[in-house]
């Protein structure tokens, strides 16, 4: 079972975008992911959608 959520940027906190992951992984998501308020790549981290 697949659950959703959002990315968050590190460094403005905007929910940028959202995806799905699988409910059995215990760690948190991290993606580098382009943040159009920030103009530039930031690590994006998981949060609840």
């Amino acid at each position: 079972m697949r659950e959703v959520i959002a990315l968050k940027c590190s460094k403005c906190g905007n929910k940028n975008y959202y995806t799905t992951k699988n409910k059995d992984k215990k760690a948190k998501l991290v993606l580098k992911k382009y943040c159009p308020k920030c103009n530039t790549h930031t690590e994006h981290q998981e949060t609840k959608a």
